[in-house]
């Protein structure tokens, strides 16, 4: 399936930017008539260096599916992704080698990406190694990553389940930090971990993007934690951007009908939490 849309060149201040970007998936089997369904369609958004942007949305609008064509585990339809005005979309595999290093992503559960058998240094050293890094080299960009994400050094040998939620969270920045990109994807990859460690592991990303001037494409169901790290927000709805803006603007007077009911339910939520935090005290 291809895109028939005149491409369009990026902006001048924009690390990542999407044109027409989509994606179909094909369903259906032999005992039903195979239809092809729209995951992601002609989404359009960019986000200017050093920026976060957060794509929110119910789940199965289609926000992880951007996120897998922005990284290219998914190869799109349709569309132009510009990465520092490269058109990346539909480039070959050994094409997009340069392009691991430049864009990376940190997933929402860290063990089930990561393999239970190794040691924290074989988890950030795996991109390195692919990448032909010598083993000193590895060794010692490894323990500069485990300072980076306040963890010591002296843990690289340890098999990473014996690592806490929140450590392994860290490892996987660690990981993904390796390659020196310029661009992370970060799908829900503050989900499943407790309040208390969000606020933390979040701290460390906002430390970590103002040291290394780094881009963040945040997808998130958690608009406390959006509000707090992304400087604009798009919200998706069936496969498209149905609204996007500043994130104060947005969260104070969202017109489309998904965006209320997305703030909606979290401010429901919030006062739901805050009940039960006053009826346990």
């Amino acid at each position: 399936m291809t895109n028939n849309l005149p491409e369009r060149q990026p902006r001048s201040n924009a690390l990542l930017q999407l044109s027409g970007l989509s994606k179909h998936y094909v369903r259906g089997g032999w005992w039903r008539n195979r239809v092809s369904v729209a995951a992601v369609n002609g989404v359009d958004f960019g986000i200017p260096i050093g920026q976060t942007l957060a794509l929110i949305g119910a789940s199965g609008s289609g926000k992880s599916t951007v996120a897998r064509c922005v990284t290219r585990l998914e190869r799109p339809d349709g569309g132009q992704i510009w990465i520092r005005g490269s058109d990346i979309a539909q480039l070959g595999a050994s094409e997009l080698l340069p392009l691991r290093s430049k864009v990376q992503m940190v997933f929402q559960d860290a063990a089930t990406a990561m393999n239970p058998r190794f040691s924290a240094a074989h988890v950030i050293e795996e991109p390195l190694l692919i990448q032909g890094r010598g083993r000193s080299e590895r060794r010692e960009v490894a323990e500069r990553m485990m300072k980076e994400v306040s963890l010591s050094p002296e843990w690289l040998n340890r098999p990473i389940m014996d690592f806490s939620g929140g450590q392994r969270q860290r490892l996987a920045i660690a990981r993904a930090l390796s390659l020196k990109p310029e661009l992370l994807v970060l799908d829900e990859a503050l989900s499943g971990l407790d309040l208390s460690t969000q606020a933390q592991v979040a701290n460390l990303l906002l430390d970590l993007q103002q040291a290394h001037s780094l881009t963040y494409l945040l997808i998130s169901h958690d608009l406390t934690m959006v509000s707090r790290m992304a400087q604009t927000i798009a919200v998706m709805s069936a496969g498209r951007i149905v609204e996007i803006g500043p994130t104060a603007q947005l969260m104070a007077e969202a017109r489309h009908p998904e965006a209320r009911k997305l703030l909606e339910a979290a401010r429901t939520a919030e006062r739901g939490f805050a009940f039960a935090a006053g009826a346990g005290s």
